[in-house]
């Protein structure tokens, strides 16, 4: 498989789970707190599966690693910071009550 390819596959699944996996979130924690908590659980829960899933497609169309590493830490680092912001999201709307 050709690298830009392989790379867009790999750009457009990282986009396409994060966007409908965050509109869950949203749409069902909208006015509950425990559920946006559980969101946030398991976006974080979720991590690993983002991490090892862009892992193997990267390695599929780049041969050295590095292109693969390099997005995988990237996206991996944007689910962390998402299920981090719904949880002290809804930390903060539970004391401001």
């Amino acid at each position: 498989m050709p690298e830009s390819v392989g790379m867009i596959l790999t750009l457009l699944m990282n986009i396409a789970l994060f966007g409908v996996a965050n509109y869950f979130a949203v749409k069902h924690s909208a006015r509950n707190i425990k559920r946006r908590i559980i969101a946030g659980l398991v976006f974080l829960l979720f991590t690993p599966v983002i991490f090892f899933s862009t892992l193997y497609l990267g390695f599929t169309w780049d041969d050295s690693g590095w292109g693969a590493g390099i997005l995988t830490v990237i996206y991996t680092a944007l689910y962390i910071l998402n299920g981090l912001i719904l949880l002290l999201s809804s930390i903060h709307i539970y004391f401001r009550k």
